[in-house]
């Protein structure tokens, strides 16, 4: 199907899944059903209104990164596009309707397991040509009754996403999932500055942007969280970055609601440090495979120094999603601190 970049476990673990995804989407287009479905859309009122769908994943990526800058986030909401003067309220009214093709597309994303909004302009495609059969062309889809066994079953079936985000994600458009985003974070106590820029930087797709917000707003009680969101939103210059913050502001969660409770976040330079209840300074990182640098080695410093902050020197635990390097432990652990590595399931075990 083509080479597809993955920067990290993380991302591997979503290519595989979209690699089964986008077989199993084409074996689908395959069928004689989904053949005449299409001949069923392209005979429908909608047919015309078809290129006015614009989907904000494909747009970021054939429009130069620089327009980007100036349009803001493009393809929010069908209702925007292909305005026309009252003359053809009729034709408006179908566009109108179309923000049932973009539901469609986002339901059969989510029953597959996948991001309805990857940048994986191959599954993007088969996407769209499923989700216009299905809406235009009233073609059946579901994913319980796609012929997947084995290793292919399970990469479609787990899904890293919450409940609740896969409700939003499903029953939201961009647009609505921006509105709910912007006003979370202004209630966690962040900047309207701040929000603006976080909401408005193309790194973040509507599921990177809504997860992290859903992570930070599980730390309920937790000060000082929009220093996190001001180092994403000033930092953040593509897909890795987003995961990076979607991820460790995850393992934040896990530890608030475990057997850490956090109090506040603070900041070293660009890296969220958290203060537990019990004075206890841990940080929590999304890295595969951490090993002993010159730079781990003056972070280590810094976090020590942090700890040593009005003279009782305070507990210190990191927490990675990987896996930590024999000499990174013993090192940390020869300093004072716990260590605690392969904190979520992936490649490295």
């Amino acid at each position: 199907f083509g080479v597809f970049d993955a920067d990290g476990n993380e991302m591997l673990l979503r290519r595989v899944k979209e690699v089964y995804a986008i077989a199993q989407l084409k074996d689908v287009s395959k069928t004689d059903q989904f053949k005449q479905s299409l001949l069923t859309a392209a005979q429908g009122p909608y047919n015309a209104a078809k290129n006015l769908v614009k989907d904000p994943v494909t747009a970021v990526s054939n429009v130069p990164k620089g327009v980007m800058k100036f349009m803001g986030r493009a393809g929010q909401s069908i209702k925007n596009i292909g305005k026309k003067d009252e003359s053809q309220s009729e034709d408006e009214n179908k566009v109108e309707k179309m923000v049932g093709y973009t539901k469609t597309k986002r339901k059969i994303a989510i029953s597959m397991g996948i991001d309805p909004y990857s940048t994986n302009a191959v599954l993007q495609k088969q996407l769209d040509e499923i989700a216009w059969a299905s809406w235009a062309g009233g073609f059946t889809f579901s994913a319980a009754t796609l012929p997947i066994g084995g290793a292919a079953g399970a990469a479609l079936t787990v899904t890293q996403a919450s409940d609740s985000l896969d409700k939003m994600l499903h029953e939201k458009p961009p647009a609505d999932l921006r509105a709910i985003n912007r006003s979370s974070l202004r209630s966690m106590g962040v900047g309207a500055t701040d929000t603006e820029r976080f909401l408005n930087n193309i790194a973040f797709s509507p599921t990177s942007q809504t997860a992290f917000v859903l992570n930070l707003k599980s730390l309920e009680g937790v000060s000082n969280r929009a220093a996190f969101v001001h180092a994403a939103a000033k930092e953040s210059s593509n897909e890795s970055d987003a995961l990076f913050c979607v991820q460790t502001s995850a393992l934040m969660g896990q530890l608030h609601s475990g057997d850490h409770p956090l109090a506040r976040i603070a900041m070293i330079e660009n890296l969220p440090v958290c203060i537990a209840k019990d004075g206890t300074v841990i940080v929590t990182l999304q890295w595969d495979y951490a090993a002993w640098t010159p730079a781990a080695a003056d972070f280590a410093g810094q976090l020590q120094k942090l700890a040593a902050q009005g003279g009782e020197g305070k507990p210190l635990l990191i927490v990675i999603s990987g896996q930590m390097s024999p000499r990174l432990q013993q090192e940390l652990q020869s300093r004072g601190f716990t260590v605690r590595d392969r904190a979520n399931s992936g490649p490295l075990r």
